[in-house]
């Protein structure tokens, strides 16, 4: 391969344009021919057997193309990318983007890597920003509703002699029987249902109701139709039950007892300050998070200058996948968050645009600032850092340093530096 040319189509953005020869493509495509034939089952011939034309004369000619194509980047690109980036003095602040831009057999194909470089920025200010941390009052509610989880956190489980109700805790024996014989996954013992939760289908807790501890008896359901087990959907069956025992949740008094045993302190009144002081900090922390991100959005509003589009939008593309994987971690859809919080699908969108927008140019700045206050760590330091990892991974050095991207984990730890010092060359008015 070969590079076959360096542009600059924007202010902090390098392209280049990288080109292999049909005998390139070709020999690579055999390689991953050869190594991924036995893959392949090709109709009229046993797996492996076929040959690369008949394999390409059934999937089509770029069969190996791509696999190829990412062959021969890989081996070639990086030793090329890295030697332009030192003649031309560019320094990339985001990994580059790769691009196809066209693929044939007779003539090879093009690629073109697109990177984002760091702007020249005027920082009319890199320190002396003052701003306010305002830490809410803890209110009385907000201890009540503290005391109240702890409590319920702290109930007892205590047998009562009368008949099951919803709210009750049992514990059961059970098996379930089908045309008279158990079924796989119908039984267990000593099982904690809490009546009224809903947890077993229908008919199931309904049917333990006003039964005592130490009762044997039958309940009869039918499994619901939509039943995620498919050979029970919708069929009835018999559960034999043996009731071991019928429970109530009994809550402690919140007195000195309960002071003792849940905080560790005399009595409810220093229970209550000790929760008062818990709750203060948890809301001072928050706030002082808030004033520092502050004090750097005023960093990012005095600094001037062109931020590279392409970092940007990847800045953007990250966040976005941020979202979205909070959100199913939730099993919530955007749609369905956005109906929550009543905005467009624009709204929403512009709004994280323009957030990636300020974060990339406040992380610019700081990365200026590192670099104007000889914060960026030096190369004995990226070594003993990577040396940390290597011990924490049980893994040699050199594996470690070959596996990371030494120039991004030394960049974010720059302005990472560079942000503490901001923030501690400002000010803080406590509120």
């Amino acid at each position: 391969m070969k590079l076959v040319s360096v542009e600059t189509p924007e202010k902090s953005v390098c392209k280049m344009t990288f080109s292999a020869s049909a005998e390139e493509l070709e020999a690579a495509s055999n390689a991953v021919y050869e190594r991924t034939r036995a893959s392949y089952t090709i109709k009229g011939f046993a797996k492996g057997e076929a040959d690369r034309a008949q394999i390409e004369a059934d999937r089509g000619e770029h069969t190996f193309w791509y696999d190829a194509i990412n062959d021969l980047m890989d081996r070639d690109v990086p030793a090329l990318y890295d030697a332009a980036m030192k003649e031309h003095g560019f320094r990339a602040v985001d990994e580059p983007t790769y691009d196809l831009v066209s693929v044939k057999k007779d003539e090879g194909f093009v690629a073109t890597a697109t990177t984002a470089l760091q702007p020249e920025l005027k920082l009319a200010q890199t320190s002396g920003f003052k701003v306010e941390c305002v830490t809410p009052a803890v209110t009385d509610k907000e201890i009540d509703n503290v005391l109240e989880h702890r409590r319920q956190a702290s109930a007892e489980l205590v047998p009562h002699k009368g008949p099951a109700v919803k709210g009750n805790i049992v514990h059961i024996d059970y098996e379930g029987q089908m045309d008279g014989q158990p079924f796989k996954g119908g039984s267990a013992k000593n099982q904690t249902l809490q009546l009224g939760s809903s947890r077993m289908i229908p008919g199931f807790e309904e049917g333990i109701l006003g039964h005592k501890g130490g009762e044997e008896f039958d309940i009869f359901v039918t499994f619901p139709t939509r039943y995620h087990v498919k050979d029970l959907a919708g069929k009835p069956a018999v559960f034999k039950i043996k009731l071991i025992d019928v429970c109530v949740r009994q809550l402690p008094a919140l007195n000195s007892d309960f002071a003792k045993k849940a905080g560790k302190v005399d009595t409810m009144e220093a229970f209550r300050e000790q929760i008062r002081q818990q709750i203060h900090d948890g809301k001072h922390a928050s706030a002082l998070n808030r004033a520092k991100d502050q004090v750097l959005t005023q960093l990012a509003n005095a600094a001037e200058g062109e931020i590279p589009s392409v970092l940007v939008e990847s800045t953007y593309q990250r966040e976005m996948e941020n979202i979205q994987q909070q959100l199913q971690m939730q099993r919530v859809s955007l749609d369905h968050y956005l109906s929550q919080v009543h905005q467009t699908r624009e709204t929403f969108t512009a709004n994280v645009h323009k957030a990636a927008e300020n974060n990339t140019r406040a992380r610019m700045a700081l990365l200026q600032v590192a670099q104007q206050e000889n914060l960026v760590p030096t190369d004995e330091e990226m070594t003993a850092k990577m040396q940390e990892r290597a011990d924490k991974l049980k893994k040699p050095l050199e594996e470690i340093m070959a596996k990371s991207n030494v120039e991004s984990i030394r960049r974010n730890e720059a302005i990472r530096r560079a942000a503490d010092w901001v923030i501690e060359h400002s000010t803080i008015e406590e509120k």
